[in-house]
């Protein structure tokens, strides 16, 4: 049987200690409490920011010292613990970065959002997003849900503050947290104008090129685009239709699926993870068409190492681009994190065995566990940060030693 030689990866724990919680900064990240980190992305510098989605907040992982500090948002306390909107609007005259209340005698009601995940409303079920702290530190400030981060050349952080409907943005040299886009209210209006008087719904994904910021509008379907010169917002991928429609079509003309992950790839290529379509799309930004380079639609699920060849995959979320042009994706509801190879077209599992545990550290990634992986990134020198979201730990894929494999 001929074989052929592969690259181990070594899977370990970056941060998080399995254990849903708010807790650790200032101390090593491995002993942090995280609770569903969704996002996750590097900096330059290879600091790893993570989007500690349940915790309301987005923290930093010095890729120095390893040790772990929150940098936007504050844990709310006296609340339930997976409580993704649990704010009432405030008074008007009601201090903007005054604790939530922690009034239990309010009713909670779960409800299931557009990914999946159970969360817990306050107030019989309705669900009102609030958001406060503009203006002042990004560490005073609330946000609700984040599920992305992105950082730009210059430092400046920006955050899917999801279940608030906006984008904000952390000044890299004041501190200061602001709105960059959205109004807060779940619609889509806006397009042609300023962002910050455009509406998003539920924003889940984002990814930078230049003075551009692309920012996966998930629950309008769309991919919208903000000029960070000018403060414009445009729609460039979606029609807001949840379905299919096909390929070699201009992308704003084309149907999206939740889309929920973006990357850019060489060529002036956008990469869209179109979630519940099963599919990772392409925009050629030189020409506005669409086309699909992973997925066949069909909601496969990892069937084990005897399985046939597919390109099959389930609900995609996270996407990351590696040095050699080669597609990261999160193969959330198979635990995988699969490779697609634009020269070959083939996709294959790069980390995970599909089952939803936990275990593997120190070990071989094919053999490890993950448990719905919704993020991914890639720093400098090739090593992936990936979201292990429902084993609250945000692990990391290293290069190990050469190897082979029967093919």
């Amino acid at each position: 049987m001929k074989r052929t030689a592969r690259i181990n990866l070594i899977l370990d724990t970056l941060a998080g200690n399995g254990e849903a919680g708010f807790s650790g900064d200032g101390g090593p990240a491995r002993s942090a409490l995280l609770n569903e980190p969704k996002g996750v992305c590097f900096d330059r510098q290879g600091n790893l920011f993570i989007a500690d989605s349940e915790n309301h907040v987005v923290r930093r992982v010095d890729r120095g010292t390893g040790i772990i500090t929150t940098v936007a948002g504050r844990y709310p306390s006296g609340v339930p613990a997976s409580p993704a909107r649990f704010m009432e609007e405030k008074e008007e005259d009601e201090d903007p970065f005054a604790e939530p209340s922690s009034d239990r005698s309010k009713a909670y009601s779960q409800v299931t959002d557009l990914s999946g995940t159970v969360r817990y409303v306050m107030g019989g079920g309705v669900a009102v997003s609030r958001y406060a702290g503009d203006g002042g530190p990004a560490s005073r400030a609330l946000l609700n849900f984040p599920s992305a981060v992105a950082v730009d050349e210059t430092g400046h952080v920006y955050i899917a503050d999801t279940m608030n409907h906006r984008v904000r943005k952390l000044d890299a040299t004041t501190g200061v947290l602001s709105t960059l886009a959205g109004t807060g209210q779940p619609r889509y209006q806006g397009d042609g104008g300023p962002a910050s008087s455009a509406s998003l719904n539920e924003p889940s994904a984002l990814v930078i090129d230049g003075d551009i910021l692309y920012i996966a509008d998930q629950s309008n379907n769309c991919v919208r685009a903000v000029d960070l010169t000018t403060g414009i917002i445009t729609t460039i991928a979606g029609n807001g239709t949840a379905s299919y429609n096909g390929d070699g079509i201009p992308a704003t003309g084309a149907n999206l699926a939740g889309p929920s992950g973006l990357a850019l790839a060489p060529g002036h290529v956008l990469v869209i993870a179109d979630t519940f379509n099963n599919r990772v799309r392409a925009v050629d930004r030189s020409t506005g068409l669409i086309s699909t380079w992973a997925g066949d639609g069909e909601a496969y699920r990892y069937q084990g190492t005897d399985e046939p060849p597919s390109r099959s995959i389930s609900r995609p979320t996270g996407i990351a681009v590696a040095g050699d042009g080669a597609i990261l994706i999160t193969d959330s509801d198979s635990h995988l994190i699969r490779r697609y190879d634009r020269t070959t077209q083939t996709v294959t599992r790069l980390a995970g065995n599909g089952a939803a545990q936990y275990g593997g550290d120190g070990g071989d990634a094919l053999e490890g566990h993950l448990s719905y992986p919704f993020g991914v990134a890639v720093d400098a020198s090739g090593s992936i940060a990936v979201a292990d979201t429902f084993n609250h730990r945000v692990r990391v894929l290293r290069r190990g030693m050469e190897g082979s494999s029967a093919c």
